[in-house]
């Protein structure tokens, strides 16, 4: 776990050093679906306001400005803590994926405090994963709390097809409110 924290900052210290680069992060997999009580609606106004989603990829430097550091600091702190909890839950307990299943997780405090923050939440969740290198358990996290804060209403698998279909959410709502 300690080496997702050092690539994420290590991504943080790229970005502000300049590197900027536009990626398309389309994954094509067959995708299975979730849904959480914590759901809350996102409106076309907010989803507007993502200019850093364009048809071209993702303006990192534009996310970057429009990101509160300190929330982004909270959000990875909170949710890096969430996964080691995790996996020393089930070190001790190995039956409890058997027994309570992986949406736990989306139980604990940790998870709630963060889906709490709102829609402040949303930019530094997107950032972390679009980031990130891998696709693992905290990014599926990530992926899932930016779900929830979100409303949308799409099946997905990983954290990469999450955002491929986030940003396709995005640049449709934009597009069907300028006409």
């Amino acid at each position: 776990m300690k080496k997702i924290t050092a690539i994420f900052l290590l991504s943080i210290l790229l970005v502000f050093s300049g590197c900027n680069q536009e990626t398309d992060n389309t994954v094509s997999t067959q995708s299975s679906s979730e849904s959480n009580d914590l759901s809350a609606s996102i409106n076309t106004e907010t989803s507007t306001e993502w200019p850093e989603i364009t048809e071209n990829g993702v303006n990192e430097e534009l996310l970057m400005q429009n990101i509160d550091t300190e929330t982004l600091e909270t959000i990875a702190a909170e949710l890096q803590a969430l996964c080691d909890e995790v996996i020393e839950e089930e070190q001790q307990n190995p039956e409890i994926m058997f027994t309570e299943g992986f949406t736990r997780v989306f139980e604990k405090e940790r998870y709630k405090k963060v889906v709490g923050m709102g829609d402040i939440a949303m930019k530094p969740l997107y950032l972390i994963i679009y980031k990130s290198e891998d696709s693992g358990m905290y990014e599926y996290i990530c992926a899932r709390a930016l779900y929830d804060l979100s409303g949308f209403d799409f099946d997905w698998i990983n954290s990469e097809e999450f955002l491929e279909k986030f940003n396709k959410e995005i640049l449709e709502i934009r597009k069907q409110s300028s006409t």
